[in-house]
């Protein structure tokens, strides 16, 4: 597990501190690089941090976004976890589509699709956002999945256990030399995972995260 303690905050405050986080972690790299990447993940925990986040001030333009994983759905798919970041991310900044590398789930060659979208990746990705499912799984490396060994390939295409099946994702190798990393998790329903993980049980993917810092509301962190 993650040599620094989780940082537990209450539901309404949780999206806007994910968002300081990722702003003064991007300061950070941006004071050293002269161009830095942001990898986020989908799901419902992490949009109302990307809101908060298109809210401050940074020097955008030197931005640059990649995906953590991404179903294999076109871009304008409910599903789709672009969707969902260029409208709270990217429209209101108003980025150019340079500086967006999405993961084209769209493509009918999804190991095509996978080892493109490797050779797009810089050598190591700045700051991560990471969210964990009730199962434990991280980006689209679920429990027990093959994929979760892998050592060598930076994106793999894998079939998942929820609807759409096919993704695209990181692995973990890619997600452990990020500079910085958050495990954002909230919710009741993860508490129990959530102290399986903070306790390093290695069959959850998100507690083979070793360099993540963990932020949890207080519903997910209990006691």
């Amino acid at each position: 597990m993650s040599a620094l303690p989780p940082r537990i905050v209450p539901p309404e405050n949780l999206a806007r501190a994910a968002a300081e986080w990722m702003a003064r972690s991007l300061q950070t790299s941006l004071a050293m690089n002269r161009r830095v990447s942001l990898a986020l993940s989908g799901g419902g925990t992490p949009g109302p941090a990307y809101r908060e986040l298109s809210r401050l001030t940074l020097p955008w333009e030197r931005v640059d976004l990649y995906f953590v994983d991404e179903r294999f759905v076109p871009p304008d798919h409910p599903d789709s976890n672009y969707r969902m970041v260029e409208e709270t991310l990217v429209a209101p900044l108003r980025l150019s589509p340079s500086q967006v590398f999405r993961m084209e789930g769209e493509r009918g060659d999804r190991e095509v699709a996978a080892r493109e979208y490797e050779a797009k990746l810089p050598p190591v990705l700045n700051v991560v956002l990471l969210g964990m499912g009730e199962d434990g799984h991280t980006a689209s490396l679920f429990p027990g999945h093959p994929a979760l060994e892998e050592q060598s390939r930076r994106v793999l295409s894998v079939v998942g256990p929820k609807p759409p099946p096919w993704r695209m994702t990181l692995t973990m190798p890619t997600l452990l030399s990020a500079s910085a990393v958050l495990m954002l998790v909230a919710g009741a329903g993860k508490r129990e995972t959530v102290h399986r993980a903070l306790a390093g049980d290695p069959a959850l993917p998100a507690a083979r995260v070793t360099n993540a810092q963990w932020m949890l509301d207080s519903a997910a962190a209990g006691r």
